[in-house]
């Protein structure tokens, strides 16, 4: 099952979670057909909640979907979440366990599930096509203010930055800003569809989004020569790679634990192939 109100979440996640839910009632109705009369059987207990966070949902949805495709409806409710609520979630008990780039605190359970790269992405008119690390940190805390700095086309540079603790956030704060403050003039949001919309409306926009959560027909920059690709790693030479976790206090079992082992032999055989 996949949970969160249609209205505050991003339009693609909305379209995608009323497609996998579509895809879960037929593959319940074709069982159904098939099955013979019930028994009766004991009330089962409370379904578990799975939370991933904002900016990776497209990536775990993906999953789901495919899960759905192959092995039939998700045992648990997949709920698209901000990464604080995330964390407080799981300190509750409201969730067996979240997804995202999350830190899980001393003594939690956490196991990677997956590699996503952090694109670099501008408006259509910034007139490069790649950028340095070191540019970039100069782009993001306001010290260039002009593309034309860079080689680029004379247009204004607007910083495109996650709110503060988000997830994805804190993956640039780590690898990219290493303690310099964001730039006072940075436009915030919420996730990657926010993003993706700013850059249309602004041709001098930048801004950093999950490789997962791109559109087919974006042009990343290439940063430091080198572009992103779907299930790098720093290890391939690309500089900005979130480590996507399945994080919470206590080691989860039974089909949260069977989906995610399910998720790493999945994203096992797309590395190696």
């Amino acid at each position: 099952m996949f949970v969160m109100k249609l209205d505050t979440m991003p339009p693609s996640a909305a379209r995608l979670l009323r497609t996998l839910a579509a895809i879960s009632l037929a593959a319940g109705a074709a069982l159904g057909a098939c099955a013979p009369a019930p028994t009766p059987s004991p009330t089962p207990g409370p379904v578990p909640r799975v939370a991933v966070t904002l900016p990776f949902a497209p990536l775990a949805l993906g999953w789901a979907q495919s899960y759905v495709e192959q092995a039939g409806p998700l045992p648990f409710d997949l709920e698209v979440v901000h990464a604080s609520a995330a964390m407080e979630g799981l300190k509750q008990g409201d969730y067996e366990v979240a997804i995202g780039a999350l830190e899980p605190e001393e003594g939690w359970f956490a196991t990677p599930l997956a590699s996503d790269p952090i694109a670099v992405v501008t408006g259509g008119d910034a007139g490069l096509r790649e950028v340095t690390s070191a540019a970039l940190v100069e782009i993001f805390s306001g010290r260039v203010t002009d593309w034309s700095t860079l080689g680029g086309s004379t247009r204004p540079v607007q910083p495109v930055v996650p709110l503060p603790d988000d997830d994805l956030r804190a993956v640039l704060d780590d690898q990219l800003m290493r303690g310099r403050p964001f730039a006072s003039g940075s436009r915030l949001i919420a996730d990657p569809e926010q993003a993706l919309a700013l850059l249309n409306e602004n041709p001098g926009a930048i801004a950093l989004i999950p490789l997962s959560a791109l559109p087919e027909d974006a042009t990343p920059l290439r940063l430091d020569g080198v572009l992103p690709s779907q299930g790098g790693s720093t290890q391939d030479g690309y500089g900005l790679v979130a480590t996507i976790l399945a994080i919470a206090p206590d080691e989860p079992d039974g089909p949260v634990r069977d989906w995610l082992a399910w998720v790493q032999a999945t994203q096992g055989k797309t590395a190696g192939n």
